[in-house]
């Protein structure tokens, strides 16, 4: 039987969501990083006034089950005035390139060490998840020799789900309180004068369109 049959079917009857209600979808916020120790991601398209183009976030009258997500890198060259095509051409990285990631950007690195905290209503539902379950270095990387002698122009990619973690299927909605925090641990200098490093959260799984009135 087709995974994704399964997967919501056992939804369906774990959540009492009906089957047909069900679409596969994703959400996805994004962070500046700076010298802070922690981070917070808003995931509510009602409370961000201004989304990039690449961030996908829930409306006020849907619900999203959860199934899997990650947490990963995004370079962009220069500090502000970003342009929908410069958001568009950032790969998200699920790792430190570091021939993407140089000056004070390395610091970056330190993303992989820091942890996930989640909370829903005030119910903690990840305590402490470390980021490093995110990490994975691809076996072709940005300018590694392929065979031939010349340079490997991107990352390898392997499939949908790579850099992805699961997740028990967990349902969010609109009017929630969500709470979505990196923490560093400590105020790191993540900034450099003529490029700009993300932290983004993303979440695959399946979208329940209007199911609050």
């Amino acid at each position: 039987m087709n995974s994704i049959v399964s997967e919501k079917r056992y939804i369906q009857q774990a959540l009492g969501i009906p089957y047909e209600n069900l679409s596969q979808s994703y959400l996805r916020a994004e962070t500046t990083l700076g010298s802070n120790s922690q981070y917070a991601f808003t995931l509510q398209a009602n409370k961000k006034s201004s989304p990039v183009v690449t961030e996908r976030l829930l409306n006020l009258n849907d619900q999203f089950v959860i199934t899997h997500f990650r947490v990963g890198l995004k370079f962009l060259s220069g500090t502000s005035g970003f342009s929908d095509t410069d958001e568009l051409n950032a790969i998200v990285q699920t790792y430190l390139d570091p021939a993407t990631f140089t000056g004070d950007l390395v610091n970056a690195a330190g993303v992989y060490n820091s942890s996930l905290e989640f909370t829903i209503d005030r119910k903690q539902y990840l305590p402490e998840f470390p980021v490093s379950s995110f990490y994975r270095v691809p076996d072709t990387q940005t300018n590694s020799p392929s065979e031939g002698g010349t340079a490997a122009i991107v990352n390898a990619y392997d499939n949908g789900l790579y850099g992805f973690y699961p997740s028990e299927p967990t349902l969010i909605d609109g009017r929630q309180t969500l709470d979505i925090n990196l923490v560093m641990g400590s105020a790191v200098d993540i900034t450099d004068a003529s490029n700009t490093a993300r932290v983004v959260f993303e979440t695959r799984g399946y979208l329940v369109v209007n199911s609050k009135s």
